[in-house]
């Protein structure tokens, strides 16, 4: 009698510690399921704002690029079709070229204001005054009945212009984008540390439960 007293308390015991360990698991699966699940959504969230960071990086650097290559092209093709200007002027003989020649410049001068100048509303007023000098030398040009296309020069101008703008309105969108992928790291960071506290709880008590039913299964 005794003997089976001691086997029945036993198998009492070990089912108390199945228990307890059995309520430990409840409690620290079902956090640890949702913080899972919280941790996967902050990753892909700082994920996202780091390839758009990164794109918004990459693409702040081509527009960069992009306009300044626009500004000197423009003033290549400018360069090109006002010296065939001047040429044809004094071969046929007509007047004006010296106001052409004060033009071009002035316009010179605008040129090297605008591959310098980092004023947005500077740049529209350059364009806006280079654009003018441009038409009254295609006039000039015209009746002298010489033909200068000087509306490419311009079309490329406001290309650069336009690029420029997008560039500064997208100028702050990467310390935006690091201040979001920081405080979403940081958020990460400190679940992690109880998303792994909890991993490493959950198998030891499922190491300990394993334990203890292997030792019910004997009595």
């Amino acid at each position: 009698m005794t003997e089976i007293t001691g086997i029945l308390e036993s198998g009492k015991l070990i089912e108390l510690v199945i228990e307890k360990h059995n309520n430990f698991l409840g409690t620290f699966n079902s956090e640890f399921s949702e913080l899972y699940g919280k941790l996967n959504s902050l990753k892909q969230e700082s994920g996202t704002s780091r390839q758009e960071m990164d794109k918004t990086e990459t693409r702040i650097l081509v527009l960069n690029e992009k306009y300044h290559l626009l500004f000197h092209q423009a003033k290549k093709q400018r360069e090109e079709l006002f010296s065939s200007v001047v040429d044809n002027m004094r071969a046929k003989g007509a007047s004006g070229i010296h106001e052409i020649k004060r033009k071009g410049e002035r316009i010179d001068v605008l040129e090297t204001k605008l591959q310098t100048t980092k004023n947005i509303e500077d740049e529209d007023k350059i364009i806006a005054e280079l654009t003018g000098f441009l038409g009254d030398i295609g006039q000039a040009a015209a009746s002298a009945g010489i033909n200068a296309a000087f509306g490419g020069v311009v079309d490329i101008l406001n290309e650069a212009n336009a690029s420029h703008k997008e560039m500064l309105a997208i100028s702050g969108m990467p310390d935006k984008y690091a201040g979001i992928v920081s405080e979403l790291d940081k958020q990460i960071g400190e679940l992690e540390g109880r998303y792994n506290w909890l991993k490493n709880r959950i198998e030891s008590h499922s190491k300990a439960l394993a334990h203890w039913e292997t030792q019910k299964g004997g009595i």
